[in-house]
C-alpha cells in the first residue's frame, strides 16, 4: 500500500494535505476520476485555466493528471496516462 494525494489544479494548487492509502497506482488513477468527476459538478474558480486532479505518490512523483473536463465525459477520456 502507498499513499496518494489528489491535488486540485486550476490556475493554482489546491492541495489534497489528507491524501488516501492505496493499493497501486491503477488505484489511485481511477479515484482520481471519481474524484475529478465530483469536481466537475462545481463551477471553475478560475474560466479561463484548464482543471485537473494531480495524483501524487507519497515519494513525490506525479502518477497522471486527469482532465476535470474530460472526467465529466467518461466516453472520451483516456483511461490510464502514465507520466515518466
Amino acid at each position: 500500500m502507498a499513499h496518494y494525494y489528489f491535488d486540485l489544479k486550476n490556475g493554482t494548487t489546491q492541495r489534497d494535505h489528507a491524501g488516501q492509502e492505496l493499493r497501486s497506482d491503477a488505484e489511485a488513477v481511477a479515484q482520481a476520476y471519481v474524484i475529478a468527476d465530483e469536481v466537475s459538478a462545481r463551477p471553475a474558480t478560475h474560466q479561463d485555466h484548464a482543471r485537473y486532479i494531480c495524483v501524487i505518490h507519497e515519494d513525490g512523483h506525479e502518477v497522471t493528471r486527469v482532465p476535470i473536463d474530460i472526467a465529466a465525459s467518461k466516453a472520451s477520456a483516456p483511461r490510464f496516462k502514465k507520466l515518466s
